[in-house]
């Protein structure tokens, strides 16, 4: 087992047919890795509260929009965005699909995945399911996607077809969010043009740091909804407030990073 980046006590062990996963305890907080790659945290005294700098920008959506009723996450991870979207948006209907089924077990017995009527989790891919959701007529308010294996990002997750079928399945002001990397090998360059012809040119990117592989992409099919970033500051300000995360930090990467 790949140990090199995994910090604190391992607490679990397992493997399945995409690899390693990992559960380690480090000074109350508690992680997931796939293989020796950190994936998601959670703190296991205040679980609403997002530990990484990665998953706090994923949550920038609610800068544009706070009035979320149903969204779909792809990739359950350790539960963060889970523990964290029912903590901000409790009356919120919440789909969440994973591919691996050991993934799921691991989440609701090592990473208290809530119970909750609002929350359903589906095993299965993430192409299949949105598909399947478009072709029903299913809408999202949000969608997001933050599936990785060892090696990077879901390959399956960055096909034009899967990327069409998200951009259908929003609502009308609906945003689409992805989790990337931008090592040199992962091309982020070319992943994110691809990104921006899916959603019509009407994407941004989120570069969090030059210490983080984390690159976040975010579209949607309202070709209005981004055009004025500055007008925004008010609601990220009151966001910050209300979670203590710097979403005005978030906003101003954003215009710096698209606008520019």
């Amino acid at each position: 087992m790949g140990k090199r980046n995994v910090k604190g006590d391992i607490v679990h062990w397992s493997r399945d047919g995409y690899g390693e996963i990992v559960v380690a305890d480090d000074g109350g907080v508690r992680s997931l890795y796939f293989g020796d790659i950190l994936q998601s945290s959670i703190r296991l005294d205040r679980t609403g509260e997002l530990v990484e700098d990665y998953s706090r920008a994923m949550m920038s959506p609610l800068i544009f929009r706070n009035d979320l009723r149903r969204v779909l996450l792809i990739g359950l991870g350790g539960c963060s965005l889970v523990h964290f979207l029912l903590s901000a948006v409790p009356d919120c209907s919440i789909d969440v699909v994973e591919l691996r089924r050991q993934v799921i077990d691991v989440a609701r017995d090592f990473f208290m995945m809530p119970d909750s009527p609002g929350i359903h989790v589906f095993h299965a891919s993430g192409e299949d399911f949105i598909r399947e959701r478009a072709d029903r007529g299913t809408h999202y308010d949000l969608i997001m996607v933050d599936a990785f294996d060892e090696d990077g990002p879901a390959g399956p997750l960055l096909e034009k077809d899967f990327l069409t079928s998200c951009r259908a399945g929003l609502k009308e002001d609906g945003i689409f969010a992805i989790n990337l990397w931008c090592r040199p090998k992962d091309n982020f360059p070319a992943v994110y043009e691809d990104l921006r012809q899916a959603f019509g040119n009407n994407a941004l990117k989120l570069l969090i740091g030059e210490v983080y592989w984390n690159a976040i992409v975010f579209g949607s099919d309202n070709p209005q909804l981004f055009l004025d970033l500055p007008s925004y500051r008010p609601a990220a300000r009151e966001l910050q407030r209300k979670y203590g995360i710097d979403f005005p930090k978030y906003l101003k990467f954003l215009h710096w990073q698209n606008f520019r």
